[in-house]
């Protein structure tokens, strides 16, 4: 298992795109954006955006208030210089999942499909728990009983604000401009993706007006990123 764990860990930005498969044939049969009146149809996207939200919030304030080559962010092997034991992870050991979780369950809930987010939480169940067994197992080899009594009382994944501890590293925007904006830009095309199929299955067609939207966002999405990755190159 941990074999696959350190396997998903190595491709975890790549391993959740199986869910914009899954989500045609389960969005094109469940989705409920018809069904539902127009007010409620709004508060529900709205809500989902909200979560999502949320979720990207959590991951700018894990960021910016941890040490470089800490917090999970490398990708070809597992790197912690330090034990994170201060801030947000003084209430829950794996923010970035957390957040993850809220990313993708927002937009479940904006699909207006309760099987996607079933589904959704079942992927994200199994898949991290793998990651997470893989990561601990590091920590623990490398840390020993200082990550044993870290672990005893800090929960996995939910959140215990009671046991916050304030960090010393005061937040980053920097460092969020500098390492966050594939995720925003993620989290945006994932949404647009998700209303373009319930746009396409609930009346057979994209239009013009819809479609100008879709590449209007698209491009200043994909604008502002460059904009940012540009910035990260000249301001390292």
């Amino acid at each position: 298992m941990l074999n696959l764990g350190q396997i998903s860990f190595k491709y975890r930005g790549q391993i959740p795109l199986i869910l914009f498969v899954l989500a045609i044939p389960i969005l094109a049969d469940t989705n409920n954006y018809i069904r539902i009146n127009e007010i409620a149809l709004l508060i529900i996207k709205g809500f989902g955006i909200l979560i999502s939200l949320i979720g990207l919030l959590i991951r700018y304030f894990t960021v910016g208030t941890t040490p470089d080559n800490t917090s999970g962010k490398n990708r070809k092997e597992q790197i912690a210089d330090k034990l994170n034991t201060k801030g947000i992870y003084s209430i829950v050991r794996n923010p970035l999942y957390l957040a993850n979780y809220f990313i993708w369950i927002g937009i479940g809930i904006y699909s207006t499909s309760y099987l996607f987010i079933i589904i959704q939480s079942l992927f994200f169940y199994i898949y991290y728990l793998k990651i997470i067994l893989a990561e601990e197992e590091f920590l623990q080899k490398k840390y020993g009983n200082d990550y044993t009594l870290y672990i005893q009382k800090t929960p996995i994944i939910i959140p215990n604000i009671f046991l916050y501890k304030t960090s010393s590293i005061k937040l980053s925007i920097k460092k969020i401009l500098h390492e966050e904006y594939s995720s925003t830009l993620s989290a945006i095309l994932s949404f647009l993706y998700i209303d373009m199929l319930l746009k396409l299955f609930t009346f057979n067609e994209i239009n013009v007006v819809n479609m100008r939207n879709y590449i209007l966002i698209l491009c200043l999405s994909i604008g502002l990123t460059l904009i940012l990755k540009i910035y990260k190159n000249i301001s390292k």
